[in-house]
């Protein structure tokens, strides 16, 4: 009986979990078998949540794999993607046009006002972050997909304090 219960513990601790191995090359080997509706799908509220932290902080891996996963979305996890995806303006506003830039999302959808889970003060200073970060992207590139963010950015500050 003991060595049953050791040999199951063992067996969990080396049992690979999808949220401790949450890596973007996981989520890639994951779309290689799959669609991304069922990629999505396989993904529980803490794994998602995780993915959308990686997104946030704007690391490029993770902004990376948001168009190969946004086919793949319903209305709520569609609109967490968008909202994740424009957050990411402050720590790289570069990934995030490189997304726009390859017209997986408008530039209204991700540089406009979608967080209404803030105060007008924090949007508005949020706002004015993104056009300071998103404004010094050079790279020619980038360069439309810059000018339609900061024009949907700037729009979006002027709606907000009418």
């Amino acid at each position: 009986m003991r060595t049953l219960g050791v040999a199951a513990i063992l067996a969990a601790l080396t049992m690979p979990t999808l949220s401790a191995d949450l890596t973007p090359s996981a989520i890639r080997a994951l779309l290689e078998g799959q669609d991304a509706t069922a990629v999505v799908r396989s993904l529980d509220e803490s794994v998602w949540n995780g993915f959308l932290a990686h997104v946030e902080a704007g690391d490029r891996g993770w902004i990376d794999l948001v168009p190969l996963l946004a086919p793949g979305t319903d209305a709520g996890t569609s609109e967490s993607l968008t909202i994740s995806l424009s957050r990411a303006l402050k720590s790289n506003p570069a990934g995030v046009l490189n997304v726009l830039a390859a017209d997986h999302y408008s530039a209204a959808d991700i540089c406009g006002d979608n967080d209404i889970e803030v105060s007008l003060f924090e949007a508005v200073a949020f706002i004015d972050e993104a056009l300071v970060k998103v404004a010094a992207v050079m790279d020619p590139a980038l360069s439309e997909a810059r000018n339609e963010c900061l024009y949907a950015l700037t729009d979006a500050r002027i709606s907000a304090l009418i």
